[in-house]
């Protein structure tokens, strides 16, 4: 029985690559599941954001589908977002900044568009305050975007390397609703 079963898997690679990637993707999700997905991605991104009122806070990048800053103490920056809640238009590279000035940084779906994500995170740890936490995200499945470039896509434990200089508190991804795709990926994690 084993053995058909895996003559079957086998034909179907061949035969139908789209369900064979989806019994992959559905195996990858359960897998990963077990230490990340949805659920708990938006419970611990909800509690930090809590967590952050009334600190000083830097937001690098504004999500279309959030529209606005987290709150009226986060300073927003995006060098090619022209909406008038954007504070300012730094390039991540070289954020002017004094070292140790935020509590809190937010960078999402920002580190696949710069060509030096290393430089720019070793930019947020510096603008960081010592025990200041910080959250980077990135997509994962998501097609390529010039937004002006695309350059990075980055899995949990390529996240782990790119943010080895904090200490993690979670890592994983995020599922997209009611399914097995992994759409982003997560580090949240303290100086």
């Amino acid at each position: 029985m084993k053995n058909m079963l895996k003559n079957i898997y086998s034909r179907l690679r061949i035969l139908s690559p789209f369900v064979y990637y989806l019994i992959q993707y559905k195996r990858a999700a359960i897998k990963l599941g077990r230490t990340g997905g949805s659920v708990q991605y938006k419970r611990i991104f909800e509690e930090f954001i809590e967590s952050c009122e009334s600190k000083s806070c830097l937001q690098i990048g504004v999500k279309d589908n959030v529209g606005k800053k987290y709150g009226p103490n986060w300073v927003s920056v995006d060098k090619f977002d022209m909406r008038d809640f954007i504070d300012y238009h730094y390039d991540i590279h070289d954020l002017p900044f004094e070292n140790e000035s935020f509590d809190a940084v937010v960078c999402i779906s920002i580190l696949e568009h710069v060509p030096y994500p290393l430089k720019a995170i070793s930019e947020l740890k510096r603008v960081l305050k010592p025990g200041g936490k910080i959250w980077v995200q990135l997509p994962w499945l998501y097609p390529y975007h010039e937004a002006p470039k695309d350059y990075w896509r980055a899995s949990p434990d390529g996240l782990r390397i790119w943010m080895e200089d904090f200490k993690e508190i979670s890592c994983g991804i995020d599922l997209w609703d009611k399914t097995y795709f992994s759409i982003a990926t997560y580090f949240y994690g303290e100086k």
